[in-house]
């Protein structure tokens, strides 16, 4: 396979992309990797039955279209929200148990806004009710009502289905909330305007992912995907294991997926903050920003030539960065990175990103190195 040709000949643009196929718009993820690029390397780099890790899985994009494709996908993402959307995205649900559930929350949020029901008491006990944070962040109606659905949600006996409702709660959070509307990032907003109740568009935006699992294709295979909460730096993979590896990196200073996903995150009772120091890339306010992300992304390069096969693919799609008012070539780090790990560079195409909504990112590297 000539790879050099390959990705050189082929269009990497996809200005006109629907991004929101089958499951990739089932929840709000900043930096996402646009499906089409995702599957056209997968079939440019692999065949069916291949094994491909993407060690950032982020939202999973990869994860979705290689299993599409036939591939056997492994994912890994420090973010246990990003795993939480992965793994609602990669998995199929049985239609009664998801109409089941629909229904009983549909009744269910019924019954709250009509102020009866022990729902409403369990949101009073949740101590969530009476926590500093999330009363600045959601206003006393919002807050009791999302407490109460969450508490609807935790009934759900169908654990798939469960899963899918987690994510429509989570995916309305941010316009529910006291979140300035115009900002990419959550910023406060002390002005906000008095917030409708969310039951009903908790209910519309769960309608809306239901159909959205339930369109995967009877051939889709999820026992093809694993999906697991893991550090980039040390996978929990043998050596020579892997066919490819294709991902799409963080990038440095430009996108903070703790802080972007700070609501979700907090509802769901992790902290952000401590996520946040773990991340590549995270911590993007600090002087040496760079330099850890340099270790990190590093420490994933060298899994990949670890974890490869002889002959085996990583395939990076990269940008440039403005970091404290400078702009950070990444395909250069990424060919240092890479020549120091024993991968071959074997080629490398360029894109506009004409359709990404990236900060000062300028054009994106498209980038394929060989194991040895």
């Amino acid at each position: 396979m000539n790879a050099g040709d390959l990705l050189g000949s082929r269009d990497w643009e996809f200005s006109d992309a629907d991004t929101r196929t089958f499951t990739h718009g089932i929840h709000r993820y900043s930096g996402k990797f646009i499906p089409p690029i995702a599957r056209q390397a997968i079939e440019l780099l692999t065949v069916p039955g291949d094994l491909v890790v993407d060690p950032y899985c982020g939202s999973g994009t990869t994860l979705l279209e290689g299993a599409l494709l036939g591939r056997r996908m492994v994912g890994f993402d420090l973010n246990p929200l990003a795993v939480l959307i992965s793994r609602a995205k990669c998995r199929r649900v049985v239609p009664d148990g998801l109409r089941e559930a629909r229904l009983f929350l549909a009744d269910a949020v019924e019954g709250i806004e009509g102020g009866s029901g022990d729902l409403l008491r369990a949101a009073e006990a949740d101590p969530r009710s009476r926590d500093k944070w999330f009363k600045k962040w959601f206003q006393p109606h919002v807050l009791s009502d999302l407490l109460a659905i969450d508490a609807a949600i935790s009934r759900v006996e169908d654990h798939r289905s469960l899963r899918v409702c987690c994510v429509a709660l989570s995916d309305i959070l941010r316009r529910c909330s006291n979140s300035h509307p115009h900002y990419p990032n959550v910023m406060f907003d002390r002005n906000a305007p008095r917030r409708d109740r969310p039951g009903s568009t908790f209910i519309d935006r769960l309608e809306q992912i239901a159909s959205a699992v339930l369109s995967l294709p009877e051939s889709f295979d999820e026992d093809r995907v694993h999906i697991e909460c893991a550090d980039a730096r040390c996978l929990p993979l043998p050596d020579g294991s892997a066919d490819a590896f294709i991902t799409h990196p963080p990038y440095i200073g430009s996108v903070p997926y703790a802080e972007y996903g700070v609501l979700s995150l907090r509802w769901m009772g992790y902290d952000p903050g401590m996520l946040d120091r773990q991340l590549t890339g995270g911590r993007r306010q600090t002087r040496d920003v760079v330099a850890r992300f340099e270790e990190g992304y590093g420490g994933m390069i060298a899994e990949a030539s670890r974890v490869l096969v002889s002959g085996g693919r990583l395939f990076v799609m990269v940008g440039n960065p403005t970091v404290r008012g400078e702009p950070i070539d990444l395909a250069a780090m990424t060919l240092r990175l890479a020549s120091g790990a024993g991968l071959e560079p074997v080629s490398t195409a360029g894109r506009r990103g004409t359709n990404r909504r990236a900060n000062k990112m300028g054009g994106e590297a498209l980038m394929v190195f060989c194991a040895q």
